[in-house]
């Protein structure tokens, strides 16, 4: 069962990792672009001229979608485990379990590290602050995911003591949002340097959000109709 998953969810991440670069290239490359302008400009056009790029931005364009699949591949695999386990544990048929794994990953490896880190465009931060920040950004998104197991767990016991849904739900949604708002308080601050303009730094910054919520949510979809499918098969 578990390499049917696994099939299905590769399947599904090459995709939605195709359509998350695509997003980007469609969405994302506009504020790059006007970004970057600002960034050689502020360079000034000697200093550019002699560097030279080691990567064109014709390249990078090319290389994204690449990218994004050789992601969402890695993405869909890591889905697959998810979903084989979730058999039994979750409830509802595979289209809706496929939507709550779904669901978890856009909100802690998205909108979660996004409150406190999110992306920035060229010329906007400290070049020297990038591994930091990058650390901190992976480590917020796995900790997201940590919470949600151990919300899961949580409200699985107290089902199995006999508490009332709506009691469980507000005792457990309560925890999360207190356990996540200690942690946006203790995490350190890395503020957001540079020349950019506000309207461009946001724009870049909620379509990025939008490139990584097509990569999660189009696996989880993908994998939620090639699952149902097979799962009406079966039932006839």
């Amino acid at each position: 069962m578990i390499g049917t998953c696994i099939r299905r969810g590769l399947a599904a991440g090459a995709v939605a990792g195709l359509l998350a670069g695509l997003v980007g290239l469609v969405i994302g490359e506009p504020p790059i672009e006007q970004a970057v302008a600002i960034e050689e400009a502020a360079a000034g056009s000697e200093a550019v001229a002699s560097s030279g790029p080691e990567v064109t931005r014709t390249q990078q364009r090319l290389g994204l979608p690449v990218g994004t699949i050789l992601v969402g591949l890695g993405v869909g695999a890591v889905f697959g485990v998810a979903a084989a386990w979730s058999v039994g544990r979750l409830a509802g048929d595979a289209w809706q379990r496929s939507l709550k794994l779904g669901g978890v990953l856009v909100g802690a490896l998205v909108l979660l590290p996004a409150l406190k880190y999110p992306a920035n465009p060229p010329a906007v931060g400290d070049p020297e602050t990038v591994g930091t920040r990058t650390a901190l950004y992976l480590g917020l998104g796995a900790l997201g995911l940590v919470f949600a197991a151990l919300g899961w767990l949580a409200a699985r016991h107290l089902a199995g003591v006999g508490v009332r849904p709506a009691v469980r739900q507000s005792t457990v949604g309560a925890g999360l949002l207190a356990a996540v708002g200690i942690v946006l308080w203790v995490l350190p601050s890395i503020p957001a340097e540079g020349e950019v303009p506000a309207e461009l730094l946001w724009t870049f910054r909620l379509r990025a959000m939008a490139v990584q919520a097509t990569l999660y949510g189009v696996t989880a979809v993908g994998f939620g109709l090639l699952a149902s499918r097979e799962e009406q098969r079966r039932s006839r």
